[in-house]
């Protein structure tokens, strides 16, 4: 298993830190609100490990929002809220005035939103600060549990369990209620060994 090292684990956390700061005033912009967003862990890891210690809590629904990305690394980006924290990024998203019982009509647009406000901020960041092209598809909203959460159709690669990931937890303080989200990047080796030599790269200039 692929490792990060203690500076490039630092400077991958102060890069998605950087992007979900820029996805959290795309937000304020978007909803007149401000939405603190924080990245309190960034882990690279096994699909497995993944989904022991960050996801698996009696086998709860999560809502999935997923892309991919293509360049020098590929990777299945996909952010992830427990399906009890939806309501409240919904009406986040569409205001409160909304009648309850539009809210289910609106939730897989308005959860496609957010999901591309954010991973298209941290992956750009990402992009920028290691110097790599990247491509991205469109968000694609899904419910899954979270024992499926990584053999969804649609990806790419090996999704053995213990294929690699990079998982991230981003903590959002709503006016009404804490929710937290999960997101994670899906990589095969190639990859990850081309992201671990971007780091590398990026520590040395730094």
């Amino acid at each position: 298993m692929i490792e990060l090292h203690d500076l490039e684990q630092d400077a991958l956390t102060e890069i998605f830190n950087i992007g979900v700061g820029i996805a959290a005033d795309a937000l304020y912009q978007m909803v007149g609100e401000q939405v603190p967003l924080s990245v309190p862990v960034v882990e690279l890891t096994s699909h497995n490990a993944a989904r022991t210690r960050h996801l698996d809590q009696g086998h709860r629904s999560l809502y999935a929002i997923r892309q991919t990305y293509c360049g020098e690394i590929t990777t299945d980006a996909v952010l992830m809220f427990p399906e009890e924290s939806s309501a409240a990024l919904v009406r986040m998203m569409v205001g409160g005035d909304l009648p309850q019982d539009e809210l289910a009509g609106v939730t897989n647009d308005a959860l496609g939103e957010l999901g591309n406000i954010i991973l298209n901020a941290v992956i750009s960041e990402l992009a920028s600060a290691l110097a790599m092209r990247l491509e991205g598809s469109l968000p694609e909203v899904s419910i899954v549990n979270s024992e499926a959460i990584f053999d969804q159709p649609g990806g790419h690669g090996d999704h053995a369990s213990e294929s690699p990931v990079l998982v991230l937890m981003i903590d959002f303080e709503l006016s009404t209620q804490r929710a937290q989200g999960y997101l994670a990047f899906m990589l095969d080796t190639a990859s990850t060994e081309n992201l671990v030599g971007r780091l590398t790269q990026y520590v040395n200039v730094s």
